[in-house]
Formats: structure tokens, sequence, C-alpha cells
């Protein structure tokens, strides 16, 4: 994002042998933060010219500003200083026009953003959006030498209908298969990447179970979450799971497996995934998401609203459109992949695999009922094979800090925490519909879908026996962690704000 000129060059924090980015640092930190800012704005930033040009900031894969659209409600500010408790944007007045900005009128790559999205959910002016991936999604669907290959994530499949005059909650999953396969390509879901991560998960959990931890084991399928853990929290690497998002599981497996079944290379494939989540956008764009040879696990992610953008383009009504399956091979899922779209689903999914393979218990006898609240934090304890597991759900980055205090104090009880960065997780994603959306109903739908599949546990699904019999071996075994699992990357000196 372009800014205004410098001035009092010769008084800057740099005369006093602080630099730019430690000086932005105090001014964002310092108990006399507003004083800081004031400062830092006399150093750099006029306050007649910092709206002389429009200003747009494209620094991130996940999130656009246009900083002259504001109209200075303060959403963004609200939500993610008091809900999301990052704290990057501050109200600013000058003359006579109030707007928000980031602190010290920064990049947004310069600041500890973590793609989340929700200003974007609660700008009015579309002053925050998604970066708009639209024109490269349709110059890949009329590209006759690209091989499209869909996925689409399990939230969606509850939340899109709302985007076409359904009511939340909706199950529009062969209706998306339908659309999918009108605007070209193979259509799958993301469910059976869960089902792949639920299966990981479990295995990497109950090595942890028999070799004495490290515990707790954190989830890994949020990259909002994993990014705020980069920037805040690196001492906690070995406490999360190496798992790929499902997402990235699914999309590693299609330049993989899928292609080689048919008789494709990697380079031939276009995958694009349609998701709830503007941080999805970033975690594609990801280095850890590419193979040796630079080929990219997902080369493109849609927001929810860009894929009804896309459907409405081409004249698809999705509510009008007749029930298809998704194609084979990787088109079977069980009701333990749908529940990853909402808080607790993660958690619930990988403990009902954990049952299942060291107990003889059915999972009627196994309660999961205190998980499914919309409670911010969420606990349960469970008997598995006669040991007690304590287990945590988090949802919203800012409830978060207590509980990993605890973990890097090592006095945290848990063994099992799965974290959403949004509130409700995946439903209340930064990329879900707009302004239509009832939570508790999107909730509900999500494990009537559940309770629809005879699929109970991702065991159960004839694929991922096919995956693992056929090509990946054991779960957790030496394809699997070249493919299925990934690293992460120590942020805290990589931010500002």
């Amino acid at each position: 994002m372009s800014k205004p000129d410098l001035v009092n060059k010769k008084n800057s924090p740099e005369d006093s042998g602080m630099t730019r980015r430690d000086f932005l640092k105090f001014a964002a930190t310092s108990v006399t933060g507003m004083a800081a800012v004031t400062l830092l704005n006399k150093f750099y930033y006029p306050v007649s010219a910092a709206l002389s040009t429009p200003q747009t900031d494209t620094s991130t894969p996940a999130i656009i500003r246009q900083t002259d659209k504001c109209i200075g409600c303060g959403s963004c500010v609200e939500v993610c200083e008091n809900t999301q408790k990052i704290g990057i944007y501050q109200l600013y007045k000058e003359d006579g026009k109030a707007y928000s900005d980031t602190k010290g009128h920064v990049s947004l790559l310069e600041t500890s953003c973590i793609n989340c999205g929700q200003c974007v959910k609660v700008c009015p002016v579309g002053a925050l959006t998604e970066k708009d991936s639209l024109k490269e999604a349709l110059a890949a669907l009329s590209d006759t030498s690209k091989h499209i290959v869909w996925q689409i994530a399990p939230s969606v499949q509850n939340m899109l209908g709302e985007e076409f005059g359904l009511s939340s909650g909706a199950d529009v999953t062969k209706k998306i298969a339908s659309a999918m396969k009108l605007l070209g390509g193979d259509a799958f879901n993301t469910d059976f990447g869960a089902d792949v991560t639920i299966v990981e998960e479990s295995y990497e959990f109950i090595n942890r179970l028999q070799n004495g931890g490290p515990f707790p084991m954190i989830t890994s399928c949020c990259p909002g979450w994993i990014k705020y853990a980069e920037f805040h929290y690196p001492d906690l690497f070995d406490y999360i799971s190496s798992c790929k998002s499902p997402q990235q599981m699914f999309g590693a497996l299609v330049k993989s497996y899928y292609a080689e079944k048919n008789n494709l290379s990697p380079e031939q494939i276009f995958h694009i995934s349609v998701m709830p989540c503007t941080a999805k956008k970033f975690e594609c764009s990801r280095g850890e998401m590419e193979n040796s040879s630079g080929i990219r696990d997902v080369d493109l992610v849609l927001t929810s609203r860009e894929f009804a953008q896309i459907l409405r383009s081409k004249g698809i009504a999705l509510s009008d459109l007749e029930d298809t399956n998704f194609d084979q091979l990787m088109g079977e899922s069980s009701g333990a992949a749908r529940i990853f779209g909402t808080s607790g689903g993660v958690m619930e999914s990988a403990l009902r695999t954990v049952v299942s393979l060291q107990t003889n218990k059915t999972l009627s006898s196994i309660s999961f009922d205190s998980l499914r609240t919309q409670n911010g934090i969420k606990t349960a304890t469970l008997d598995i094979g006669g040991s007690e597991v304590r287990a945590a759900v988090v949802n919203g980055i800012g409830n978060i800090s207590s509980m990993m205090n605890d973990v890097l104090n090592g006095t945290s009880p848990y063994h099992f925490i799965e974290v959403m960065a949004c509130p409700g997780g995946c439903i209340g994603g930064g990329g879900a519909p707009l302004h239509t959306g009832n939570m508790t109903m999107r909730q509900d739908g999500i494990y009537r879908s559940d309770k629809s599949n005879s699929s109970a546990t991702a065991l159960e699904n004839n694929a991922i026996k096919r995956l693992y019999g056929d090509y990946l071996g054991k779960p957790c075994g030496k394809l699997s962690e070249q493919l299925l699992h990934t690293s992460y990357i120590d942020r805290s000196d990589d931010y500002v704000i």
C-alpha cells in the first residue's frame, strides 16, 4: 500500500538508534500506545496527506483493504480488538473524515493479521474484501489444456444454499456436485480429505498415548490458528499435530494418487478449492504446501461467496439443480468428516476413531454432547480403554491465550485441544455467506448430515480403505509423512503490529 511521503525525517526514530520496525512494535504494544501512535504519525504520516490518494492494500494473498471506501464505522476495529483480540486496526479522523486503518498505517503483511476474515464479514461497504480469485478461476475453466478438479469444504455444503434462497443448514451437497460438473471438471468434496485427516491425526494421537506424549496434542486444521501460533507461540510446535489440513491433504492426493489413477501428470491438473475461509487462500500459497518440484497441492481457493458469484455469472441456480453424486475414487466420506465444519467437530471425529481403534465400545455408548455447544471454550472427559482422556475445544482466536499459556507453563490438564480461529468454527468463517446465516441452524444442519450418513467414522469409508490399501500403506507411514504432514515457521519477528 502506498504511503504519503515521509516528513520530519531528521527527527525520526532512526536518529535515536530505533529502527522503524522497533518503533512500530513499541507503538502497538506500549501502555501509552495512543501517544506512541500519535508520535508515529508525526514522524511518518502527515495528517493532511494520509488520505490524499486512494489507498489499496493487496499485500497478502487473502484480504484486500481499500481505505478510501471506509466510512469509519469501527466494525473491523471492534471485531479484531474485542472478539479476536488481535488488534491491528485503529480508527483515525482526518480532515473531517473518520476511517479505520492498521495501526501505524502499515500494510497487512507487516501486521500479525492471521487472515481470518472476520473484519471482512462485518465491513458494510466493501472496504475489506477477500482477494478476488474469480478471473483466475474463470480463465482456468476456459483453458482446455487444464484438467479441472474441484473440492468443497464440509461446512459450505450446509451453507451455500443461503446464497440461493434456501435456509441455513440445508444440505446442498449433491446439488453442488451437479453445479461443479456443469462448470466443468471432476467434482469432489473435502470431506474425503477430512476422513484422511481423521485417520492420520488419530494414529498420531494414539502414538502419543502409547509413548507418553507430548501432551496436549493440538489440532492443525485451521490455517488462521496455525499462523497465530507461528506469530505468538512458536514454542508450541512440538505439541501441534503435524497433519496438513483437509484441504491440503486432499490437494496433495489429487496431485499424486488421483493423478496416477487417471494417467495424468500433476502439471496437467488445476485444482480449485471452495472454502468458508479467507485464510485458506494464504494456506495454499505457503511454501510447505508444494512438492519438491514446485507443484502446489491446491492451485486456487475460492470463498463460498466467490463460488456463488461464478454460479450466478453462468446462470446456474443451485436450488433448481438435480442431485448428483460426486465422482468416484475420492468421492465417498463419513458423517464424521462433515462435522469438521463446526466447532468441536474435529475433536469429536478424531475421538470417534480413537475409540473405535482402542476399545470394543460402540459409538452410541460414548457421549460427545458437551462438545456440541456454541461456547467459546468446551471441555470433555472420556474413558478410552481404561484411560482418562481430557479434551478441550476453543473457537474464536480471542479465547486461546490462557489455554496456550497453560501449555507453555506445563500446567495444561488436557490431552487433546482443538482450535478454530473463527467463532463457531468453519460455519463462522471469514469466507462464509454474509448476512444471511443462522449459526445454530448451520450447526444443526451439519449434525443432521452426519446422522444421515451410514458411516460414522473414517474407518468405515471404503474409499479410505482403498487409499491406504492400494497407495499410502499404513497411516503415518513414509508416504503419508511425505504427502500429508507438514512443518511450521517461527514468525515471531515477522510483524510490527
